[in-house]
């Protein structure tokens, strides 16, 4: 058994994987009780009649180009969030392991934690007047306050929700000192919006660095939950196991093939390239509102500000029919404000909304 495989649950090791039928095209399946007819209506190809694959093997051989990732190192599950469940339910036991984060941060680490019945460790960023210097990883203490109970060190990069990339140097830390007694799993969900290099190449020196991807953002699939787990094959294998099979359905396999053509992927790069403009733009005009203190630096698709009223900010931009997200129960972001990009007269409307202008008009 690999290292780190010894970190995961044993009793899932050996647990026997589920067998389904097996397809094969031009044969006629009578050995998985589905329907002999499509349904009235039916758009695919395969037929929603029939189970989806096991595994959908066209979008893995797909996103293994286009991550540059052997197709045995990835499993692609429903989103990111369903990678992040499964990877707690195979390395934590209920009642005796924990994870580490580093608030604020992506809350459904600490959601899949609760679920499952493992311990969340927080260690939160650090703080600095400077925005360029806020909300960085506190590696000491990070290192310090784990143990070996902590199977699972998340950090997210681009950090959502304070948009930040972290520091190479710090992760390489990281990963050192927890080598043999945790796997370091890196969201990388933002990554295509970053000027950043992301961390693939942590995978080259370390076995137990896990990274996430996901389709929802950079290709517009938000609605179709498509995600991909990427780490050695092993944990691919066993990770395989515990999720279920026939878990990503026929029309989404389809489109997201159709977004993963190159046509598509031209256009997704068109925008992002759009995007990352608009967020400069947005952040700079933001900056001068009379209701904006602080704008963070961004890495991500949106970026966070600090108001001298959430509540006052929030309403400006509910009259002008925007919606932004506040996180009223985290001390770290009190009056902050999460700001998605959108497209330019989207950002526009807001910026007006929050403009000396746009609140005299409102009050």
């Amino acid at each position: 058994m690999s290292g780190i495989l010894k970190l995961a649950r044993q009793e899932l090791t050996s647990l026997p994987p589920y067998v389904p039928g097996a397809y094969e095209p031009g044969y006629i399946r009578l050995n998985a009780n589905e329907s002999p007819w499509k349904a009235p209506g039916d758009p695919t190809e395969r037929g929603l009649n029939i189970y989806p694959p096991p595994r959908p093997d066209s979008i893995t051989q797909r996103l293994s180009e286009q991550y540059a990732v052997s197709a045995k190192a990835l499993l692609v599950t429903r989103g990111t969030s369903e990678a992040i469940d499964l990877l707690i339910r195979g390395f934590c036991t209920a009642g005796r392991d924990q994870i580490l984060i580093c608030p604020p941060t992506f809350d459904m680490y600490r959601l899949y934690a609760g679920i499952q019945g493992a311990e969340v460790l927080s260690v939160p960023l650090l703080r600095d007047r400077d925005p360029d210097r806020d909300f960085t990883l506190d590696v000491s203490r990070m290192i310090a306050n784990s143990s070996e109970r902590t199977k699972l060190v998340f950090i997210c990069s681009p950090n959502n929700p304070t948009g930040r990339a972290m520091d190479p140097a710090k992760l390489d830390a990281i990963c050192r000192a927890v080598e043999g007694r945790s796997l370091v799993v890196i969201d990388e969900a933002y990554q295509e919006f970053s000027t950043t290099q992301g961390f693939s190449g942590l995978q080259t020196r370390y076995d137990h660095v896990v990274l996430l991807r996901t389709l929802s953002k950079f290709v517009s699939m938000a609605g179709v939950r498509c995600g991909a787990l990427i780490g050695q094959p092993e944990l691919i294998e066993f990770l395989g196991k515990v999720l279920p099979p026939y878990t990503f359905p026929t029309p989404s396999i389809e489109l997201v093939l159709t977004a993963l053509a190159t046509d598509s992927l031209r256009i997704s790069a068109e925008r992002t390239a759009l995007l990352r403009a608009e967020r400069a733009r947005l952040a700079k005009a933001l900056a001068a509102s009379p209701l904006v203190t602080k704008v963070w630096p961004s890495d991500a698709n949106f970026v966070l500000v600090e108001t001298t009223d959430g509540s006052r900010f929030v309403e400006a931009a509910h009259r002008a029919r925007i919606l932004v997200r506040v996180f009223p129960t985290d001390a770290n972001l009190t009056n902050c404000v999460r700001i998605t990009v959108g497209q330019p007269e989207h950002n526009d409307r807001l910026l007006q909304a929050v403009s000396s202008e746009g609140i005299a008009d409102g009050e």
